[in-house]
């Protein structure tokens, strides 16, 4: 039987936070900083839209708008689809094509850890039937946010008081695992 590749397992791009509030050109210099086409606006803790750079593009620089004047809640997508990151790849790619987008917001537990793209899914599959079993499950690498630390990075999944805890190289040297 085939090893099961989890959404998780795919995601690359980090979720970059921003508000509501904030300006389209303070949006831009974050996504240029960053090396991301996309960010999570959130709101006290819910996840209330995604800002790409298409947007800002088409919303705001071909209408000749101001990026300083222009807000986020302006111009974002509202009700981003979402994917929690236990999920199956093919899951994503299902949603993709139903919903006809090329980026999925990944969560785990409802907070944002990451987007996955339809390239990044293809590499994935392309990967998953080139190796064997054995390599696809030791080269896997996953990453996300450290459940003690907070950082984000690939991770590791230790057990700690009897509990499953997904955390950074660094938590899990400082634990002895």
């Amino acid at each position: 039987m085939a090893p099961r590749m989890t959404v998780g397992q795919v995601v690359k791009r980090k979720a970059v936070i921003v508000k509501p509030n904030y300006s389209v050109h303070r949006v831009a210099r974050i996504l240029s900083k960053n090396k991301v086409g996309s960010a999570v606006v959130v709101q006290k803790d819910d996840i209330v839209g995604i800002i790409t750079d298409r947007d800002i593009l088409d919303k705001v620089v071909a209408r000749g708008r101001d990026p300083k004047s222009v807000k986020v809640k302006e111009v974002m997508t509202e009700n981003p689809i979402t994917i929690e990151d236990d999920y199956d790849i093919s899951d994503a790619i299902d949603k993709m094509m139903d919903k006809g987008i090329r980026r999925l917001l990944v969560t785990r537990l409802g907070k944002p850890i990451g987007f996955v793209t339809a390239a990044d899914l293809l590499a994935a599959l392309n990967a998953y039937s080139s190796e064997s079993e054995e390599e696809l499950t030791e080269e896997t690498e996953v990453y996300g946010i450290c459940e003690l630390c907070g950082q984000y990075g690939p991770l590791y999944k230790v057990y700690i008081e009897g509990g499953e805890k997904w955390v950074c190289e660094s938590c899990k040297d400082s634990l002895n695992l």
